[in-house]
């Protein structure tokens, strides 16, 4: 599992992130990524167990890539990452699936994610009709006191105008796939305009840096993914 030695070493990147270092270090960096690797392997095996959709996943498919993709970007004075991460999913990395991530960040910013993140525009557009046909069931998760008392969901919300994408041909093919006869009823709904506003559904808990250094973190990772599974599986149903 994770040691002090693994914060330490991500500390030390962000104090000097620059390729001479890493390659100075190299064996560390390897030893820390070995030591995060067999956590995720771990962590695979035991969410199997618990999410018969991650059965065919391995570590190296989930675990991202230590240095930044900087082909594209002006500045390219910070080549590494600052966590190490790892996204459990049956579509592997680049699915908009519901998903299960961990990222481990020294400075009390380690998490635990789930949900869906950049679904497709029709991926959207599938999700928020699951959602507004079951508004209740999803209202009956989110409002549990296990889930106030220790998650935060976060829905990413875009700029458009909900109101305005309601009357707009998407909103209508909406309506129309959901049945909705009264169209100016739900237009004047406040929880359908509040369905379209987002489009990503994803859930966290915050880690601090002694939390994840404590010998029980790990099952306590496992017992919060379990008990929110129910989240993704909402969300699974509606793709």
């Amino acid at each position: 599992m994770l040691s002090p030695i693994t914060l330490k070493f991500l500390e030390a990147v962000k104090i000097n992130n620059n390729t001479e270092r890493m390659h100075k270090n190299r064996d560390l960096y390897l030893q820390e990524r070995k030591r995060f690797t067999e956590m995720v392997e771990h962590l695979i095996i035991d969410m199997q167990k618990i999410d018969p959709n991650l059965n065919w996943i391995v570590a190296k498919d989930c675990i991202y890539r230590f240095n930044k993709d900087l082909r594209f970007s002006p500045d390219k004075s910070h080549p590494y990452k600052l966590h190490f991460g790892a996204f459990l999913c049956s579509g592997w990395r680049k699915s908009s699936l519901p998903w299960y991530y961990i990222h481990v960040q020294p400075g009390n910013n380690s998490m635990i994610w789930w949900g869906s993140w950049c679904p497709s525009r029709d991926e959207v557009n599938r999700i928020r009709l699951h959602i507004w046909k079951h508004r209740d069931e999803r209202k009956d998760i989110i409002e549990n006191q296990l889930f106030k008392r220790y998650y935060w969901e976060i829905e990413w919300k875009d700029n458009v105008d909900a109101e305005r994408r309601l009357k707009s041909r998407i909103g209508k093919e909406l309506l129309e796939k959901a049945g909705e006869r009264l169209a100016r009823k739900v237009v004047n709904n406040p929880e359908m305009i509040e369905v379209l506003r987002y489009v990503a559904w994803t859930v966290s808990h915050r880690l601090m840096d002694d939390e994840i250094l404590s010998e029980k973190w790990y099952n306590e990772v496992i017992s919060w993914f379990k008990k929110m599974k129910n989240f993704n599986d909402f969300l699974l149903r509606g793709f």
